[in-house]
């Protein structure tokens, strides 16, 4: 059960105090009878709500895709930097959101982002092997040597030795690389560990989930029900 004014600040734009006026205006409707008294109780499961006329769809979950502008930070808060929850419209920041991964500062493209704490960490498990692709840049030419000890392992710095990965190279200094682990900076270790430098990162694809190519920089959408069903472990038999 939940207070009718919270589902509405919950599940619409309006601050706690315009859900309150509302209701007391008449504006709101409980499965088609107007109720005046914002501390009313309502099964947020099966009650129908309405504002101005307008169904009011309860989400528990929000599942966000969002094309990652550079600069700003993977992160729910941050004292010194803005994050991507920051970009968010009120209505989704105050669900409690948070990134499905990180990508760092100046890494754009795929993010996926949501309050579904359980099936986030599924998909992020390291024993899930869930894909990552990117398209990437780099500071000088790759050789097939190159690509070669990229794709059969590297030895970082700290003495890890990376997993299998693959490139597809599309020019001596670009191309696509999938990942199946999620080190932190573990591209830039990578091109590091060679002697290359990463000028360039965008991810392009996270497990079954591909960026909305109609999306700019710092928009976002809903994810749709079969990126939706992915997400939430319905399809989520990893092909790689």
């Amino acid at each position: 059960m939940q207070r009718l004014d919270k589902y509405l600040t919950n599940n619409t734009s309006l601050t706690r105090s315009e859900a309150v006026k509302a209701i007391k205006l008449g504006r709101v409707m409980v499965n088609y009878r107007i109720i005046k008294n914002n501390d009313y109780k309502l099964d947020e499961n099966l009650s129908k709500v309405f504002l101005d006329g307008s169904f009011v769809k309860y989400n528990k979950f929000i599942y966000l895709m969002m094309n990652k502008p550079s600069g700003i930070v993977s992160a729910t808060g941050d004292k010194k930097e803005k994050t991507v929850v920051d970009i968010l419209p009120k209505e989704y920041s105050k669900k409690d959101v948070f990134p499905c991964g990180r990508l760092d500062k100046d890494t754009v493209g795929l993010l996926i982002l949501t309050n579904d704490g359980v099936n986030a960490h599924r998909l992020l498990a390291p024993k899930n092997n869930i894909s990552k692709t990117y398209e990437f840049i780099c500071a000088e030419p790759m050789s097939d040597d190159d690509i070669t000890t990229i794709e059969t392992g590297v030895k970082l710095k700290d003495g890890y030795i990376t997993k299998h990965c693959i490139i597809e190279r599309e020019s001596k200094k670009s191309g696509k690389i999938t990942i199946f682990e999620g080190k932190y900076h573990e591209i830039k270790r990578i091109f590091g560990a060679i002697g290359n430098k990463i000028t360039f990162l965008k991810r392009i694809s996270f497990g079954e989930i591909h960026l909305d190519n109609s999306l700019n920089y710092g928009e976002f959408r809903e994810l749709n029900d079969v990126e939706k069903e992915y997400f939430t472990g319905n399809n989520v038999d990893n092909k790689q």
